[in-house]
């Protein structure tokens, strides 16, 4: 028999008079510079409701990555040179202040639009960001991607010298992880606790072997809002699928998710939740948020959306297993021991991909990018009742352009502030998180 959420996914009787009428939105306000070549933005919000917005800047409009996408011989190139930049809002997102650059050393930034940044806001005010950037290993002397952690304490106006969270890595690995890198510690996620505790996750391939291609999940803790953290430590060992970023987040009683995706024997390539509740002493097994096997030969470079919020854990991923694929929304009652049966978004859908959600109390919010017959839009449908129900799909109403890499966090008064990837620019709207919508029937 289906659940109540698979019914209400698969009804199609949507008043379908007002399905592709937007929410109350406010326009859209550039957060990026004019004539840069923004990508990959994420997204923060204070307890006083201040936003704060990390994209990666990878030059003037018109020139090209620095190396370029392809090696000599015909290789994908793994490296990159970019810098990261950060901007926050007092106003709800109405303006945004003048973007400054993180990174001290121009160009020193790794990422893509699948490799992002991550940041965060304490409940002291302070800004907590994580980010990948470009070093060399001291053992070997050959290039190395790595994990950098840096915070402010200021509200964003100054930050401190990064630190570098994994240790040297003092293996050549450039055979195995190629495309000009000897190893990588990164695909990382950041996440912040009620009381100052600034958890750091990442993907590792010290381990890694030849065979199997895979990393091993890494973590550093901070108890003290950022000052000082533990030693690193590995959570699980050479099983995680070396591309798919993690992601992780927190809830009201400071437990601890992460969520990343981990790859069988035979290559089924699962995403799984682990979660900890003695501030990171301990990590639970891993649980999987469920959808058809995905049997895959390679990195299908694809995250795990989570969101936790009053006493529920929520996860929305892309799935290839899917036909078409598409995005499985999932619930967890029980604190992410298990999750009720995975279902899709975005039945519609040709393809849908690039989750994020957001929660606050009883709201959810998702937000994806996708294709419905035509080019690709920003997709998101509102949850108001802890997401046994949904309303109705709906787009964002902006301009047309080559958009997509949508991130959104809530606001204190529940609307749901979103940024996105638009042509070569960061964007940002509120969006009201549709108190007043009808949910779908079963």
């Amino acid at each position: 028999m289906k659940s109540s959420m698979q019914r209400m996914i698969g009804s199609l009787g949507m008043a379908l008079a007002v399905a592709w009428q937007p929410l109350l939105m406010a326009d859209p306000v550039a957060v990026s510079e004019s004539g840069r070549r923004a990508q990959a933005p994420e997204v923060a919000v204070g307890p006083d409701g201040s936003v704060h917005v990390v994209w990666l800047d990878k030059g003037v409009v018109g020139t090209a990555d620095k190396l370029g996408a392809v090696m000599a011989g015909g290789r994908h190139s793994h490296q990159s040179f970019a810098n990261l930049m950060y901007a926050h809002s007092g106003d709800g997102g109405q303006s945004f202040s003048q973007p400054v650059r993180v990174n001290p050393t121009d160009g020193e930034v790794w990422g893509f639009s699948i490799s992002k940044a991550a940041v965060a806001a304490g409940p002291d005010g302070s800004v907590h960001i994580m980010y990948p950037i470009n070093t060399t290993s001291s053992t070997t002397g050959l290039a190395v991607a790595s994990s950098a952690y840096t915070r402010s304490v200021d509200g964003g106006l100054s930050f401190a010298a990064p630190q570098v969270l994994n240790s040297d890595p003092g293996e050549d690995l450039s055979s195995i992880v190629s495309g000009g890198l000897s190893q990588a510690q990164v695909f990382g996620s950041l996440a912040v606790t009620a009381d100052g505790g600034v958890y750091a996750f990442w993907l590792d391939t010290r381990d890694m072997n030849a065979a199997d291609m895979l990393s091993s999940l890494y973590m550093r803790a901070s108890h003290d809002h950022g000052q000082g953290f533990e030693a690193e430590r590995e959570l699980f060992a050479t099983d995680s699928c070396p591309c798919c970023q993690i992601t992780t987040t927190v809830d009201e009683n400071g437990a601890v998710y992460v969520s990343s995706r981990q790859v069988s024997a035979d290559k089924v390539r699962t995403p799984v939740v682990t979660v900890s509740r003695d501030g990171g002493a301990t990590f639970g097994p891993r649980v999987s948020t469920g959808g058809a096997p995905w049997q895959l030969d390679g990195c299908p470079l694809k995250a795990n959306a989570l969101a936790a919020a009053g006493g529920h854990l929520y996860s929305l991923v892309h799935n290839g297993a899917e036909e078409p694929p598409g995005l499985l929304f999932a619930r967890s009652t029980d604190g992410g021991a298990s999750f009720e049966a995975a279902v899709k978004i975005h039945p519609e859908a040709d393809v849908s991909d690039s989750p994020s959600l957001a929660a606050t109390g009883q709201r959810v919010f998702a937000i994806w990018h996708a294709k419905e017959g035509g080019p690709r839009r920003i997709y998101y449908r509102v949850s108001t009742d802890a997401g046994e129900g949904f309303g109705a799909l709906r787009h964002l109403d902006i301009p047309p352009g080559s958009v997509g890499y949508p991130e959104a966090a809530m606001l204190p008064d529940g609307s749901a502030i979103v940024v996105w990837q638009h042509d070569e620019r960061v964007m940002s709207m509120r969006v009201d998180a549709g108190a007043g919508e009808p949910q779908s029937a079963p």
